[in-house]
C-alpha cells in the first residue's frame, strides 16, 4: 500500500477507519455527506492516491458497501459526460464490455438518480450517456453473499453523442480495477486472519492444529499470493496504467480464491455456518471479484494481449515499473 512520510496521515487513516467500523451491516449507504463533514476534498487534494486506496481497504477490512467505486470511475468519466451522474452502469459479471444492442448491466445498490451508461458503438468505440433512473428498469439480484446489494439494469439504448469516451471508460476500468483489487487483498487479509487465529487455538491429540506441516504449508502459500498481489496492487496505484491495473486486480481474486479454500479448509465444518466470521469474507471476496471481470476472465484477457503479437522476438508489455 501506498506510504506517506506526514505526522497528520494516521490521524486520517483512524478517521476513516473509524467512519467505516461505524456503518450498519448489511446496507448500500452514500458516503458524500460523511466525507464531507470531514473535509474529504481537502484530503484528496493533499493525498491524492493515498486517500483513494485507504477508503477501499477501510471497506475491505469492514466488509461494508458504500457508493465509493462510483465515485472513483465517475471522477474518470465526469471528462466525457453532459451533467452530473449518482452511479455508473457495470457490466454484468459475464461480460466484461457493454451490450452493443440495450442498456444492460449491473448498479450497485438501489438504482437512483442519475445513470452514467457506457454504450458500445462501431469498430468497439464507446461513447457515454447519463440516463435518469426513471427511464430504467431494475430489479434486486439474488447475490451469492446475501448482504450485497446490487440491482439488475436494462433498458432501450439511449442516443448518444458521436464523441468517443474510449479513453476515459478504459481509465474508469483501470481505477475499478485498482479499488477492487485493493478491497479484494483487505477482504482476504481478513479471511487468513480468521484462519490463522482458528489453527492456533483448536487442537488435535492434544496439539495447536496450527503446528502440523499441512495447514501451515496451506496457510503460508496461501499468504505467500496475498503479499504478491499487495505488491501488485501498490504498483498500479503507484504507477498508474491499464495493464498493470488489470494484472492487479487478476492477482487479487486469484489470491482470494486460494486463499478462501485454504482457511475454509483448515477451519473445517465450522467456518462453513453462518455463525462463523469467515463465510462472510468468502462471499464477500466472491462477490467482489466478479465486478468489472473475475480473475479468470481477465488472467484470459491478459494472456490474449501478451501473446498477440505474430513477432516472436518482441518484447512483452511491461507490467511492474521499477525504480
Amino acid at each position: 500500500m501506498p506510504t506517506i512520510d506526514d505526522d497528520a496521515w494516521p490521524m486520517v487513516e483512524e478517521a476513516i477507519l473509524r467512519l467505516f467500523a461505524g456503518l450498519p451491516a448489511g446496507e448500500h449507504l452514500r458516503l458524500g455527506q460523511r466525507l464531507v463533514e470531514m473535509g474529504w476534498e481537502e484530503i484528496e487534494s493533499e493525498y491524492p492516491i493515498e486517500s483513494v486506496e485507504l477508503l477501499f481497504r477501510a471497506q475491505g477490512r469492514h466488509l461494508a458497501q458504500t457508493d465509493c467505486l462510483d465515485r472513483v470511475m465517475l471522477a474518470e468519466l465526469r471528462p466525457a459526460i453532459h451533467g452530473a451522474a449518482d452511479s455508473v452502469l457495470l457490466p454484468l459479471p459475464d461480460t466484461v464490455v457493454p451490450d452493443r444492442q440495450q442498456v444492460t448491466g449491473i448498479v450497485l445498490g438501489p438504482l437512483h438518480g442519475r445513470v452514467a451508461v457506457p454504450v458500445l458503438g462501431p469498430h468497439g468505440a464507446i461513447t457515454l450517456a447519463v440516463i435518469d433512473a426513471q427511464h430504467l428498469r431494475g430489479v434486486a439480484l439474488d447475490t451469492f453473499d446475501p448482504t450485497t446489494r446490487w440491482t439488475r439494469v436494462w433498458g432501450p439504448r439511449p442516443i448518444t453523442a458521436s464523441v468517443d469516451a474510449t479513453p476515459e471508460w478504459n481509465r474508469a476500468i483501470a481505477a475499478a480495477h485498482r479499488a477492487l483489487a485493493t478491497e479484494l487483498t483487505a477482504v482476504t487479509e481478513q479471511a487468513l486472519q480468521i484462519a490463522v487465529e482458528h489453527v492456533a487455538v483448536r487442537t488435535q491429540f492434544g496439539t495447536a492444529i496450527g503446528a502440523f506441516q499441512s495447514p501451515r504449508h496451506l496457510l503460508a502459500d496461501a499468504w505467500a499470493d496475498l503479499a504478491a498481489a499487495q505488491a501488485l496492487t501498490t504498483n498500479a496505484w503507484r504507477y498508474g496504467g491499464l495493464l498493470s491495473a488489470q494484472v492487479a486486480k487478476a492477482a487479487a481474486g486469484r489470491a482470494h480464491r486460494v486463499a478462501a479454500d485454504a482457511a475454509m479448509q483448515v477451519c473445517g465444518a465450522i467456518g462453513l455456518t453462518a455463525e462463523h466470521p469467515l463465510h462472510r469474507c468468502v462471499t464477500r471476496g466472491v462477490q467482489l471479484d466478479a465486478l468489472c471481470g473475475s480473475y479468470s476472465q481477465l488472467e484470459t484477457q491478459l494472456a490474449e494481449q501478451l501473446f498477440a503479437t505474430d513477432d516472436a522476438q518482441a518484447a512483452l508489455p511491461a507490467v511492474i515499473a521499477c525504480g
